[in-house]
């Protein structure tokens, strides 16, 4: 079987000119279709599984076994193994496979502790930039993660959920911190709540409301407070993580 890892999108410049005006009339409302890469595909498909729970943290994943299930040859798998490696989705151990990555209260912990203080720097920067639009945005976002923490749906939730922490990082503006929000805070939006049941998808949502009020004051220190606040009271009361000890939603690095 032949697998098929040529897909691609022709920029502008590539195309007939007849094709060429019709772009720039549409070019800024309608937004250009993303094909993905039989790599980016295998992947995705793991990612979800992961995330929905049909491949649990610790399992073996069998290259032969997935890469026939996904109907695409071993060493696209390899490539895409790699990318969800990078994202902390899987393990690579010598010798022995590659497994689904387990995640401990203790890594929960630890990954908090650094991503608290990062991501309030990121929520400061955005309250002092936040439009109708952008507030508009994570409103929208809040509510799909209402609506799929209402019907269960754990794929919906983590893409609302992932959305609208992205959407706070990218209203912030800066690029390094978001690329070091995405390394350290990704894999803690799928192992972070993988055994959550309902209730707690729901006091997940109360606790975005909260962070989003503090966004829409359009003062820096509150939103700062809010944002500490309601995630150390999600987490300590969720996950019975004890951090208040060590992060204080009153310390202000960015003025």
């Amino acid at each position: 079987m032949r697998e098929n890892t040529t897909a691609r999108v022709f920029p502008v410049s590539c195309q007939p000119e007849e094709n060429r005006a019709r772009s720039g009339a549409f070019g800024t409302a309608i937004p250009r279709v993303n094909v993905l890469s039989a790599v980016q595909a295998a992947a995705q498909s793991v990612r979800d599984a992961i995330i929905t729970g049909k491949l649990r943290p610790g399992a073996r994943l069998v290259e032969r076994d997935v890469a026939g299930a996904l109907g695409i040859g071993q060493p696209t798998l390899r490539e895409a193994f790699k990318e969800l490696e990078f994202e902390g989705f899987v393990r690579k151990t010598p010798r022995r496979g590659t497994y689904v990555s387990t995640f401990t209260r203790n890594d929960i912990r630890d990954i908090m502790l650094v991503r608290i203080p990062l991501e309030a720097l990121s929520v400061e920067l955005a309250a002092a930039k936040m439009t109708p639009d952008s507030e508009l945005q994570l409103r929208e976002l809040i509510d799909q993660m209402s609506a799929a923490a209402n019907s269960y749906d754990l794929g919906a939730f983590h893409n609302a959920d992932v959305d609208f922490h992205r959407q706070i990082w990218a209203v912030a503006g800066n690029k390094y911190l978001t690329k070091a929000l995405e390394g350290i805070a990704f894999r803690l939006f799928v192992f972070g709540t993988l055994s959550h049941g309902r209730s707690q998808f729901l006091a997940a949502v109360d606790q975005h409301r909260g962070v989003l009020a503090g966004l829409c004051s359009r003062d820096p220190h509150k939103a700062r407070i809010a944002f500490v606040s309601e995630t150390l009271k999600f987490w300590n009361e969720q996950d019975r993580l004890d951090l208040s000890f060590a992060v204080s939603p009153v310390v202000i690095v960015h003025s």
